[in-house]
């Protein structure tokens, strides 16, 4: 139900946004249609993956596509330096603390 609510919300605002990008050429502005036809492109990119996916159970095509698009990477192990991280927490926290003790201390 969310999956097609957000699809049909996501093409009716990718043609308003190629529709306004339209107008706007129409108009002379060509400088501005490029955010409109941005905002078109990024707002289609979901009901055009809902597309292929669809085209994928019918065509050899669409499906070697569809798995071209879905393929995951490698999870990659990474390293977060725990040490630096807590460090920062604590120097901010000694900052916010100097900072509000500070003007009490020195009336």
């Amino acid at each position: 139900m969310v999956n097609k609510f957000f699809v049909v919300i996501s093409g009716i605002c990718s043609t308003a946004s190629f529709y306004l990008a339209y107008m706007t050429i129409k108009t002379g502005d060509i400088s501005g249609a490029w955010l409109f036809i941005s905002f078109g492109l990024l707002f289609c990119m979901s009901p055009l993956i809902i597309f292929i996916r669809f085209l994928a159970r019918k065509s050899r095509l669409f499906e070697s596509i569809d798995k071209t698009l879905s393929e995951k990477p490698e999870p990659r192990t990474t390293f977060v330096p725990h040490w630096f991280i807590m460090t920062m927490i604590i120097a901010a926290g000694v900052l916010i603390l100097a900072i509000i003790i500070t003007p009490i201390l020195f009336r």
